[in-house]
């Protein structure tokens, strides 16, 4: 049985956080989802209608907006809220930085204004610093056809995506089994050059990591064209680089040297002035209080390598990194002899515990090259960016291969 947004709504009232001022009735909420989902299926100009909407009156925003953020914009006249209203809005309100102003009135609902918010919001989901105020208001976000996120403030309370409904979001990079993943195995000589990485703690440079590799999706996501990033152990870059391994074959790779070293060298820096600003241990808590120039500059530099993955996934093929976010080369190929298995599985948790069997054939060329690599390369990891803006982690679990179709509300 698919869910319809009548029980989506059903949802959000039974499990609405007590702290955030609601105050709908279970119909007037009930019309708001439904609206919001008939516009999902429109297309606007020929493209997927999608929208933030924030449900209060003018003033309500207004006292919860942040005096540096541009004040609504209120319509002359306003318009009743409905599907054609919502489609017809929206590329006026921009996804990433605008939202749809809406209130519940005696008449029912109807659309006030817009409410630029700028990016900032999203910088939780793609590695920036978080200087976003919330306006802690009911929020609808659509994504695309079918697809709603319902939030109270800045708390997701429910999704609808494929006729379900969820409480919980898939954020992989929160899994214990990526972290296994990318754990080395072992001193090598490499290990000996970290030593200033040796200074910072373990989740400091996880999230740095993240957030690069967040931001490169983001990137290529944006884009609209679709890719793939694959992650290797060393191992195989150099026997592909000997040409003793079937696994991949590249058109384009690039020298060894300190420019493919680019993000460790920038990570190492950073690890460094951090440590030259206060006393005690180089952790998250201190990059996230420290501001400087050097840092911020430091960042940026981070998200041009970001910048420049994203670039480089233009191309036809994948692009390729080492575990240690070294940048090998692009262009990649899977080579097509590689065998797969008949059945993959979809994750339904983010361990990778809970998962429902998928035929493997069922998918296009990408996704099918991701699971013959893991598949080769059991080690590895492969993230697919699909035309359509999913993203889908793929790996090899215990023999199977899983995957996890990635959280965004981007």
């Amino acid at each position: 049985m698919h869910a319809y947004p009548a029980q989506l709504a059903d949802f959000v009232l039974d499990a609405w956080p007590p702290g955030v001022p609601l105050g709908l009735e279970r119909r007037q909420l009930a019309e708001l989802v439904s609206t919001c989902f008939q516009a999902t299926l429109a297309r606007e100009e020929g493209r997927n209608v999608r929208f933030r909407l924030v449900a209060g009156t003018p003033a309500q925003v207004t006292a919860a907006l942040d005096p540096s953020h541009f004040m609504p914009l209120e319509l002359s006249a306003a318009e009743p809220l409905n599907p054609e209203h919502l489609s017809r809005l929206s590329p006026a309100a921009p996804y990433h930085s605008s939202m749809i102003g809406v209130a519940a009135l005696d008449a029912g609902w109807t659309i006030w204004g817009i409410v630029h918010t700028g990016a900032d919001w999203l910088a939780p989901s793609w590695g920036g610093r978080d200087h976003h105020r919330s306006l802690g208001l009911l929020e609808v976000h659509a994504w695309g056809p079918g697809r709603l996120g319902v939030y109270a403030a800045r708390a997701l309370v429910a999704t609808l995506e494929r006729g379900m409904i969820e409480a919980t979001t898939t954020d992989v990079f929160t899994s214990a089994w990526l972290r296994r993943l990318f754990r080395p195995s072992g001193a090598t000589a490499e290990d000996a050059s970290e030593s200033a990485l040796n200074l910072a703690d373990d989740a400091l440079v996880r999230v740095i990591s993240q957030h690069m590799v967040r931001r490169a999706v983001y990137l290529i996501r944006q884009a609209g064209k679709g890719g793939m990033i694959l992650f290797a152990d060393p191992a195989l870059i150099r026997n592909c680089a000997l040409s003793t391994s079937g696994t991949l074959k590249f058109k384009y790779s690039f020298r060894a040297g300190d420019a493919r070293q680019r993000y460790r060298q920038l990570l190492r820096r950073l690890v460094h002035t951090l440590g030259a600003h206060g006393e005690g241990p180089v952790n998250l808590e201190r990059f996230l209080k420290h501001e400087t120039p050097e840092i911020t500059h430091i960042e940026q530099a981070i998200f041009e390598v970001s910048s420049l993955i994203a670039g480089l996934a233009e191309v036809d093929g994948a692009v390729v990194m080492d575990k240690g976010l070294e940048l090998v080369g692009f262009g990649a190929e899977v080579s097509g002899e590689l065998p797969y298995p008949d059945t993959v599985w979809q994750a339904l948790d983010v361990e990778g515990e809970r998962r429902a069997p998928e035929p493997a054939n069922a998918v296009g060329t990408r996704h099918r090259a991701a699971y013959r690599y893991v598949t080769a390369h059991p080690g590895g990891l492969a993230i697919v960016i699909s035309h359509d803006g999913i993203v889908r982690f793929v790996a090899n679990l215990g023999g199977d291969v899983v995957f996890w179709d990635q959280f965004l509300n981007w």
